[in-house]
This record gives C-alpha cells, structure tokens and sequence, in this order.
C-alpha cells in the first residue's frame, strides 16, 4: 500500500475489504468444494492465494483493491477445505488427535509468520516478504498431491 501511494483511509478500507472477502470464504469453498472436490478446491484456492498475493506488487490501487475481496475469500475459504481433510486421513479413533496437532501446528503457524515475514520484510525487503507469503501458499501444493491418494476418491 506505501508504494500505491494509500492514504491511511485507504489501508483501512482495503483490510475491511480483505475481511469482508473473508467472510464470504467459508460459504464460497464450500460451495466450490461440493463442486471440483476437496483436493481441486484447495490446489484452486491455494494456487489462487498465491497468484493474487503476486498480483498485488504489480497491480494499481484500484485493481488491487477489487481483487482483495477474492484474495479474502481464498484465504479464509481454504482454511475451512483443509479442515475438512483431517478426518480423512486418519483412522476414526484417531481424529481427536489429529486436529489437536492440526490446530496446534494453525496456532503455532499463525503466531510465527509475521514474526518471520517481518524479519524477511525488515532484512531483504517487503517485496521479497510478500514473494515468500505466495511461495508458502504454494507449499500446500505438492503436500496435497502427496496426500491425495489418501482422500476419498469423491473428494478428488
């Protein structure tokens, strides 16, 4: 936003636009997923975090602020998807277990990040901090292909 030129106005309207995005993210994968499927619905939204985290060094203001709803939507959306997979890989008297580990890894994860993309953002630049954040979106990729064979056939 600081290369955009944002007021502080601005900064503020384009989160809410970012949350706004957000909130209609769990509806939207939801709907996306009983369509493609768990596995393409989270490559699709990952794949689409990444993209529009990219597009954002390169678009102008206005551009950029019309495709923070989508980017809202993919990045809240995805998180619901990827719920959904615990249970499908791991034995039923297992599942409690494993979304303990699942939320404790979201919890950890979530805590980490800004200190190290600030770090990154701080040393190397914001640009590369933001290039890191589409490249961990992207991480989500091969880990899902990994465990596809693992999911339901109808979720693929």
């Amino acid at each position: 936003m600081k290369t955009k030129v944002a007021s502080l106005t601005t900064v503020g309207f384009t989160l809410s636009l970012v949350f706004i995005g957000g909130a209609f993210g769990k509806a939207a994968c939801g709907w996306l997923g009983e369509r493609l499927g768990l596995l393409a619905t989270v490559l699709t939204t990952e794949v689409g975090t990444a993209v529009a985290i990219l597009s954002l060094l390169i678009l102008p203001l206005r551009p950029y602020m019309i495709l923070l709803p989508l980017l809202g939507i993919m990045l809240n959306g995805t998180s619901s998807v990827l719920y959904g997979t615990v249970p499908e890989l791991v034995a039923p008297h297992r599942i409690e277990r494993a979304f303990a580990i699942f939320y404790t890894g979201i919890l950890g994860s979530s805590a980490l990040a800004p200190v190290l993309y600030g770090r990154l953002g701080d040393s190397a630049g914001i640009i590369w901090a933001i290039v890191a954040a589409a490249i961990t979106a992207l991480a989500v990729v091969p880990l899902m292909l990994n465990l596809a064979p693992r999911l339901h056939a109808e979720d693929r």
